[in-house]
Protein backbone atom coordinates (compact mmCIF):
# COMPACT_ATOMS: atom_id res chain seq x y z
CA UNK A 1 0.00 0.00 0.00
CA UNK A 2 1.36 3.43 -0.97
CA UNK A 3 1.85 5.96 1.87
CA UNK A 4 -0.14 9.19 1.86
CA UNK A 5 1.80 12.36 1.01
CA UNK A 6 2.97 14.34 4.05
CA UNK A 7 0.69 17.32 3.30
CA UNK A 8 -2.41 15.10 3.37
CA UNK A 9 -1.39 13.55 6.68
CA UNK A 10 -0.70 17.02 8.14
CA UNK A 11 -4.08 18.31 7.04
CA UNK A 12 -5.91 15.26 8.43
CA UNK A 13 -4.12 15.54 11.79
CA UNK A 14 -4.96 19.24 11.97
CA UNK A 15 -8.64 18.64 11.20
CA UNK A 16 -8.85 15.87 13.79
CA UNK A 17 -7.07 17.97 16.44
CA UNK A 18 -9.27 21.04 15.78
CA UNK A 19 -12.83 19.80 15.19
CA UNK A 20 -14.31 23.30 15.26
CA UNK A 21 -11.93 24.53 12.56
CA UNK A 22 -14.54 24.11 9.83
CA UNK A 23 -17.40 25.55 11.91
CA UNK A 24 -19.11 28.60 10.47
CA UNK A 25 -18.60 31.84 12.37
CA UNK A 26 -21.39 34.40 12.63
CA UNK A 27 -19.05 37.26 13.51
CA UNK A 28 -19.69 40.20 11.21
CA UNK A 29 -16.62 41.79 9.65
CA UNK A 30 -16.53 45.58 9.49
CA UNK A 31 -16.84 47.09 6.02
CA UNK A 32 -13.37 48.17 4.82
CA UNK A 33 -14.91 51.28 3.26
CA UNK A 34 -15.44 52.51 6.84
CA UNK A 35 -11.78 51.85 7.78
CA UNK A 36 -8.85 54.22 7.67
CA UNK A 37 -5.91 53.40 5.41
CA UNK A 38 -3.93 52.21 8.45
CA UNK A 39 -6.73 49.87 9.53
CA UNK A 40 -6.74 48.22 6.10
CA UNK A 41 -3.05 47.25 6.38
CA UNK A 42 -2.11 43.87 7.83
CA UNK A 43 1.26 42.32 8.65
CA UNK A 44 2.28 38.79 9.41
CA UNK A 45 3.82 35.90 7.61
CA UNK A 46 5.13 32.51 8.52
CA UNK A 47 8.04 30.68 10.10
CA UNK A 48 9.31 27.21 9.31
CA UNK A 49 11.72 24.90 11.11
CA UNK A 50 13.01 21.48 10.11
CA UNK A 51 15.92 19.71 11.77
CA UNK A 52 17.65 16.49 10.85
CA UNK A 53 19.58 15.30 7.82
CA UNK A 54 18.08 18.29 6.04
CA UNK A 55 17.94 21.38 8.27
CA UNK A 56 15.82 24.28 7.11
CA UNK A 57 14.97 27.55 8.85
CA UNK A 58 12.52 29.83 7.05
CA UNK A 59 11.42 33.36 7.91
CA UNK A 60 8.78 34.85 5.60
CA UNK A 61 7.32 38.22 6.71
CA UNK A 62 4.60 39.92 4.69
CA UNK A 63 2.57 43.12 4.58
CA UNK A 64 -0.76 43.44 2.82
CA UNK A 65 -3.63 45.78 2.13
CA UNK A 66 -7.37 45.09 2.12
CA UNK A 67 -8.83 46.79 -0.96
CA UNK A 68 -12.35 45.47 -0.33
CA UNK A 69 -13.88 42.98 2.08
CA UNK A 70 -13.09 40.26 -0.47
CA UNK A 71 -9.85 41.38 -2.15
CA UNK A 72 -6.45 41.85 -0.51
CA UNK A 73 -2.93 41.90 -1.87
CA UNK A 74 0.58 42.44 -0.59
CA UNK A 75 4.28 41.77 -0.70
CA UNK A 76 6.52 39.44 1.25
CA UNK A 77 10.11 38.55 1.82
CA UNK A 78 11.71 35.15 2.32
CA UNK A 79 14.93 34.03 3.93
CA UNK A 80 15.83 30.36 4.23
CA UNK A 81 18.92 28.72 5.66
CA UNK A 82 19.34 25.22 4.22
CA UNK A 83 21.84 22.54 5.26
CA UNK A 84 21.59 19.22 3.41
CA UNK A 85 23.68 16.31 4.72
CA UNK A 86 22.09 13.61 2.56
CA UNK A 87 24.17 11.09 0.63
CA UNK A 88 27.42 11.90 2.46
CA UNK A 89 27.63 15.52 1.33
CA UNK A 90 27.37 18.68 3.40
CA UNK A 91 25.75 21.45 1.37
CA UNK A 92 24.56 24.65 3.01
CA UNK A 93 23.22 27.82 1.47
CA UNK A 94 21.08 30.86 2.09
CA UNK A 95 18.01 31.34 -0.08
CA UNK A 96 16.36 34.75 -0.19
CA UNK A 97 13.91 36.73 -2.25
CA UNK A 98 10.51 38.31 -2.37
CA UNK A 99 6.96 37.75 -3.49
CA UNK A 100 3.70 39.46 -4.38
CA UNK A 101 0.36 37.87 -3.56
CA UNK A 102 -3.38 38.39 -3.94
CA UNK A 103 -6.32 36.80 -2.15
CA UNK A 104 -9.98 36.65 -2.97
CA UNK A 105 -12.47 35.67 -0.23
CA UNK A 106 -15.04 33.27 -1.65
CA UNK A 107 -16.86 33.04 1.69
CA UNK A 108 -15.78 34.61 5.01
CA UNK A 109 -13.71 31.52 5.92
CA UNK A 110 -12.33 30.46 2.51
CA UNK A 111 -10.19 32.22 -0.06
CA UNK A 112 -8.20 31.69 -3.23
CA UNK A 113 -4.52 32.67 -2.96
CA UNK A 114 -2.24 33.47 -5.91
CA UNK A 115 1.45 34.32 -5.55
CA UNK A 116 4.54 35.05 -7.60
CA UNK A 117 7.86 34.45 -5.82
CA UNK A 118 11.42 35.14 -6.97
CA UNK A 119 14.25 33.49 -5.03
CA UNK A 120 18.04 33.66 -5.23
CA UNK A 121 19.84 30.41 -4.43
CA UNK A 122 23.17 28.69 -4.97
CA UNK A 123 23.30 26.32 -7.88
CA UNK A 124 24.03 22.78 -6.77
CA UNK A 125 27.25 21.41 -8.27
CA UNK A 126 29.11 18.62 -6.58
CA UNK A 127 32.02 18.13 -8.98
CA UNK A 128 35.40 18.72 -7.27
CA UNK A 129 36.73 22.21 -7.97
CA UNK A 130 33.45 23.54 -9.34
CA UNK A 131 32.20 26.87 -8.06
CA UNK A 132 28.69 27.45 -6.86
CA UNK A 133 26.94 30.33 -8.56
CA UNK A 134 23.82 32.16 -7.45
CA UNK A 135 20.83 31.72 -9.70
CA UNK A 136 17.29 33.12 -9.65
CA UNK A 137 14.22 30.91 -9.53
CA UNK A 138 10.64 32.02 -10.22
CA UNK A 139 7.71 30.21 -8.60
CA UNK A 140 4.00 30.64 -9.35
CA UNK A 141 1.51 29.42 -6.72
CA UNK A 142 -2.26 29.13 -6.77
CA UNK A 143 -4.63 27.37 -4.43
CA UNK A 144 -7.38 27.42 -1.82
CA UNK A 145 -7.06 28.66 1.71
CA UNK A 146 -9.01 28.61 4.93
CA UNK A 147 -8.83 31.37 7.52
CA UNK A 148 -9.86 31.42 11.13
CA UNK A 149 -10.37 34.57 13.13
CA UNK A 150 -8.01 34.85 16.09
CA UNK A 151 -9.09 38.27 17.31
CA UNK A 152 -10.76 41.48 16.24
CA UNK A 153 -8.48 41.97 13.24
CA UNK A 154 -6.22 38.90 13.05
CA UNK A 155 -6.44 35.55 11.27
CA UNK A 156 -4.74 32.17 11.11
CA UNK A 157 -4.48 30.96 7.49
CA UNK A 158 -4.08 27.45 6.09
CA UNK A 159 -3.26 27.17 2.38
CA UNK A 160 -2.74 24.32 -0.04
CA UNK A 161 -0.86 25.84 -2.97
CA UNK A 162 0.15 24.30 -6.25
CA UNK A 163 3.55 25.35 -7.65
CA UNK A 164 3.33 25.64 -11.44
CA UNK A 165 7.14 25.81 -11.72
CA UNK A 166 9.68 22.96 -11.73
CA UNK A 167 11.50 24.12 -8.61
CA UNK A 168 14.91 23.51 -7.07
CA UNK A 169 13.77 24.95 -3.73
CA UNK A 170 10.44 23.12 -3.33
CA UNK A 171 10.66 19.35 -3.74
CA UNK A 172 6.91 18.87 -4.17
CA UNK A 173 4.39 20.60 -6.44
CA UNK A 174 1.90 20.95 -3.56
CA UNK A 175 2.92 23.30 -0.77
CA UNK A 176 1.05 23.28 2.54
CA UNK A 177 1.48 26.68 4.19
CA UNK A 178 0.42 28.25 7.51
CA UNK A 179 0.49 32.01 8.10
CA UNK A 180 -0.88 34.69 10.40
CA UNK A 181 -2.30 38.09 9.44
CA UNK A 182 -2.58 40.83 12.06
CA UNK A 183 -4.30 44.14 11.32
CA UNK A 184 -2.64 47.37 12.40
Amino acid sequence: MKALPAWILSLLMLLIACPDLMAQRDEEEPDVRDMTTRERIFVGGSLGLQFGTVTSIIIAPQVGYRFTNRISAGVGGTYQYLNDRQFGRNFSTSIYGGSVFARYLVIPQAFVHGEYERLSLSSVRFEPGSERQRIWEDNYFLGPGYRRRLGANSYFNLMLLYNFTQSQVYYERYIFRFSIDVGL
